[in-house]
């Protein structure tokens, strides 16, 4: 009579050994620093489809914390306050297809913003609108995002959808309201040529966002700019006009290839251009500037794997990124219109990122390190203002998972990096400047050419549930930034919630 009841538990135990074990399996895949070098050839969506072999699912309830003790950029605030929830999965629907989604919601506060009174800064810079009183900004944004992949014999075809609604505001003078709606499409496709996985994909983005500032209070009204890079405002329109229109969007073409066995040579390639045009709310809505981005990306490596599992991947990756930005200037005024009588190219920019990296690891753990330059130079045509930068950097990453017992699995992450400044310049016409314009400028300066020291770590706990495929997980992550300036800012972030 015992056999029985001993065959039953150790057929219970292997049942929930195997459960774990695919639950591991898929958490690994779909977390693993061992990706880092490939994720650029994962925006299209048909090898996205085709490189997870295990279904994954998470929903998460968390929040975001930064704190810095002097805002390192005015514009972006002193830190944020931001809760969410989340839920993400990834499905194969047998061996050809694969499915995968996002839906996430985030409430919270930006702190500390000033010079800037518009939504996505680092979008539409320097294009802005803009004053000197700022305040906390409270900031609500809706995002979902939904892939499909299948395989027709040596093809992959994929599409995927990503939506972007966000508005943030402020509650008190000056009251900032920006609204923006963002979509992006990209349709990708791949072919299993020999040893290797070529492919090709193109994206598509619309952007828009309505943008403006409202005055209550008695005591009157401040000046809201319409900035036009490096301390200059458009001062025909700055002042009382506070109500603005951003439309936009642009393609992206996305090449890849890589080794089918996990042994050999591989690259990406990414071409993208983007434009965004600033409109006035009145004056038959009449175009301020547009600006134009167009980026490079190019990625080269060597990546082997081991019969014991264990993987090197040796790569260089560059980028390039250069801003153009034109000003519409206005004739006579004409029942409450203004013609557009020129054009002129005022703003321009250059930025370029290269680096070299090495990643060693198992299927426990993995160690990457990065080294490369980085430079930014920033040119208004007349009158004359230059801005230059330049860092070195390096950075390590580690990544390692840990069974303290047979239900729980753990997950560290931690990462060092410094940036050293090289190289600085800055060029400005300091006696027809107003003293508040003179004060932004040398903040900028400041703290684009001061050095950085990032220090982090984060901890994952997943819990498995029985003998269910479902589990609970909690993390924890914090990270501290050192400037050269003497200022600090901190960051952490937590949450939790349950795998599926």
């Amino acid at each position: 009579m015992k056999r029985p009841y001993l065959l039953i538990t150790l057929y219970v135990a292997a049942l929930m050994a195997a459960v774990a074990s695919n639950a591991d399996s898929a958490l690994v895949e779909h977390t693993t620093l061992g990706q880092l070098p490939m994720l650029e050839g994962l925006r299209n969506p048909a090898l996205h489809g085709a490189e997870y072999r295990t279904s994954f699912s998470q929903l998460a309830l968390g929040i975001d914390l930064e704190r810095q003790s002097q805002a390192f950029v005015l514009e972006k605030g002193t830190g944020y306050t931001l809760p969410y929830i989340k839920v993400n999965t990834h499905l194969r629907l047998g061996n050809r297809t694969a499915v995968w989604g996002t839906a996430s919601y985030t409430t919270g506060k930006q702190h500390g913003v000033k010079w800037n009174s518009t939504s996505d800064y680092d979008l539409l810079q320097p294009y802005i609108l803009a004053d000197t009183a700022g305040g906390d900004t409270h900031r609500e944004r809706y995002a979902i995002a939904g892939g499909y992949a299948t395989r027709l014999n040596r093809w992959l075809l994929g599409g995927e959808m990503l939506v972007r609604a966000e508005q943030e505001y402020r509650n008190h003078d000056p009251r900032m309201r920006g609204i923006v709606t963002d979509l992006t499409l990209r349709l990708g496709g791949g072919y299993e040529l020999r040893n290797y996985r070529l492919g090709a994909a193109f994206e598509a983005n619309i952007y828009k966002q309505t943008n403006s500032v409202a005055f209550y209070r008695e005591e009157g009204v401040i000046p809201e700019y319409q900035m036009t890079g490096l301390g200059t405002e458009y001062s025909r329109f700055s002042g009382d006009k506070r109500s603005l229109y951003y439309d936009g969007g642009g393609v992206a073409v996305l090449l890849h290839a890589s080794p089918l066995a996990d042994n050999g040579l591989y690259g990406d390639l990414a071409l993208d251009e983007h434009r965004y045009h600033r409109r006035l709310a009145e004056y038959n809505s009449m175009p301020l500037t547009d600006l134009y981005r167009e980026h490079l990306g190019a990625t080269i490596g060597w990546k082997h794997v081991s019969g014991r599992g264990r993987s090197i991947v040796l790569w260089g990756h560059a980028d390039y990124t250069r801003g153009t930005g034109n000003e519409h200037v206005g004739g006579t005024s004409d029942a409450r219109y203004f013609p557009v009588i020129a054009c002129l190219t005022m703003y321009k920019s250059h930025q370029i990122d290269a680096q070299a990296g090495a990643l060693y690891g198992t299927a426990k753990w993995h160690a990457a390190l990065t080294a490369g330059y980085r430079s930014t130079s920033e040119k208004y045509v007349y009158p004359h203002r230059q801005m230059d930068a330049g860092h070195v950097y390096g950075r390590l990453q580690g990544q390692g998972f840990f069974r303290p017992s047979g239900k729980l699995l753990l997950t560290v992450d931690a990462q060092a990096a410094h940036y050293h400044n090289l190289s600085d310049k800055l060029t400005m016409p300091l006696a027809n400047m107003e003293p508040r314009f003179i004060q932004l400028m040398q903040h900028k300066q400041d703290y684009a050419t001061a050095h950085y020291t990032e220090l982090g770590a984060k901890v994952r706990a997943d819990l498995a549930w029985k003998e269910s495929r479902y589990g609970l997980f909690a993390q924890l992550g914090g990270a501290v930034v050192l400037c050269s300036t003497k200022q600090h800012s901190t960051l952490l972030q937590s949450s939790i919630g349950i795998t599926f």
